[in-house]
């Protein structure tokens, strides 16, 4: 099983868990903690490594319902903290099920896509029906940055396991029909947030602060940086949240243009190991478990990286394996961990390269 290991993801998720670290450290918050996090994070994926990934596909119904009661404990008994309920206290340990939601949907939707070929109707509504339930429950808390990231993932997967475009585009147009309601949806701050996202300038020093000292902060590291621990913005709390949802505005700024392309091409070539392994799964569950764990990770990409420089609304996304926060990186890590349990347990036959494979499954579920 070792020989048969992708060697290369593992040695990317640790660069970045050193870096996230390092960032954390310069940006003020527990660096120990976070350390702490990332060796139970590392656990995690060794155990998920270990782990028969097989045997999760009996264990989906489980997990959905695990997942659920979860959700609902927080709204029960959970903590409250800038001003969503969306913690549990586990044994001293702060948990988030938000973004252990994440990784179980994935897993859950890949044991239900993975049951047919074909993607009918009825399965287009039950993969839906899935998704609803904790994507309402994560709403409500409120914490609209995950349900984006479990609807992004959710249609991904549909797509990849064959749905056909009209029905994506009868969710799409669904959506485009309920942007109307959103406004009576949303909490005032996070409305304000869409209204300032074309120009944060209206209210520099209320809605459009966050966005307005994060592209400074972005900008002023210009092509080398300032250096580690040398950020103004960062190192004098010009900068909110530094240490997880404008963590990227905190690391270009200190390590510049050439310092974040370094960054994103990290996150870019573990997303093709990602694929690659997608590609040369045994089996459609562990194709589709794979190639959900890439949309998982690139989803957040996007939109850390997007709000931080003002591509993209402010949703509340962290930066995956950079970001502080535990139960996000534990995450990750098994996430991760899982993805390397498909790779070990590949196809003993040639393949040609993941991205080409993938691509070219992208091509003949556009062209069905």
């Amino acid at each position: 099983m070792i020989l048969r290991l992708d060697r290369l993801q593992p040695a990317l998720a640790a660069m970045l868990c050193t870096l996230g670290v390092m960032t954390v450290f310069s940006a003020g918050a527990d660096w120990v903690r976070q350390i702490l996090w990332v060796a139970v994070g590392a656990a995690a994926y060794v155990a998920a490594n270990l782990y028969d990934y097989r045997r999760l596909r009996g264990l989906a119904p489980s997990l959905y319902v695990a997942m659920l009661v979860a959700l609902l404990a927080v709204h029960l008994v959970g903590h409250t903290a800038l001003g969503a309920r969306r913690w549990l206290s586990v044994a001293g340990f702060p948990l988030e099920p938000s973004e252990l939601s994440k990784l179980l949907l994935v897993i859950v939707l890949a044991a239900y896509l993975s049951r047919d070929e074909r993607i009918t109707w009825r399965a287009f509504g039950g993969a839906l029906g899935l998704l609803a339930a904790p994507a309402a429950l994560v709403l409500v808390q409120p914490d609209l940055g995950t349900t984006i990231v479990l609807l992004a993932v959710s249609l991904g997967m549909l797509f990849l396991a064959g749905a056909r475009p009209a029905k994506l585009g009868a969710v799409v147009a669904a959506g485009v029909v309920a942007v109307p309601a959103l406004p009576h949806l949303l909490h005032g701050y996070q409305r304000r947030r869409l209204e300032i996202f074309l120009d944060p300038t209206q209210d520099p020093l209320g809605a459009g602060y966050n966005l307005l000292q994060a592209r400074i902060a972005v900008g002023s590291g210009g092509l080398f940086g300032r250096g580690w621990l040398q950020g103004l913005q960062g190192q004098l709390g010009f900068v909110p949240e530094r240490a997880t949802d404008f963590v990227f505005a905190s690391f270009a700024e200190e390590f510049g243009l050439l310092g974040s392309l370094v960054l994103l091409t990290l996150f870019g070539v573990l997303m093709l190991r990602l694929v690659r392994t997608a590609s040369v799964a045994p089996d459609r569950f562990g194709e589709l478990l794979a190639a959900g764990v890439f949309g998982m990770v690139l989803v957040q990409v996007v939109e850390n990286v997007g709000m931080n420089i003002g591509l993209l609304p402010i949703a509340g996304i962290p930066l995956p394996l950079i970001s502080y926060g535990g139960s996000a990186t534990i995450t990750t890590l098994a996430a991760l961990g899982l993805a390397q349990s498909v790779m070990v347990r590949r196809r003993a036959v040639a393949f040609p390269p993941g991205p080409a494979r993938l691509l070219g499954t992208i091509t003949r579920r556009a062209q069905a």
